[in-house]
């Protein structure tokens, strides 16, 4: 369950909470979704990459805008 006011971090998937999920995170990336991780009272839009750029952080933002996440638990 996605809550809506939950702030919304875009992250690389090299952090501790999302080294677990590589195969989830690379599959629903694969699968036109974002993977999201509810982590520290924050929603984590996890992107398959080591570093960061404009265009993963404006693509997981668009997919959660229009409801392509993939939950992960």
């Amino acid at each position: 369950m996605i809550l809506a006011n939950e702030p919304v971090i875009v992250a690389p998937w090299t952090g501790a909470p999302m080294i677990p999920h590589h195969d989830e995170v690379w599959s629903a990336w694969l699968h036109g979704s974002v993977a999201a991780i509810h982590n520290a009272g924050r929603l984590l839009l996890v992107v398959p990459v080591s570093a960061l750029t404009p265009a993963a952080i404006s693509l997981a933002l668009r997919l959660y805008d229009v409801g392509s996440v993939t939950l992960l638990d």
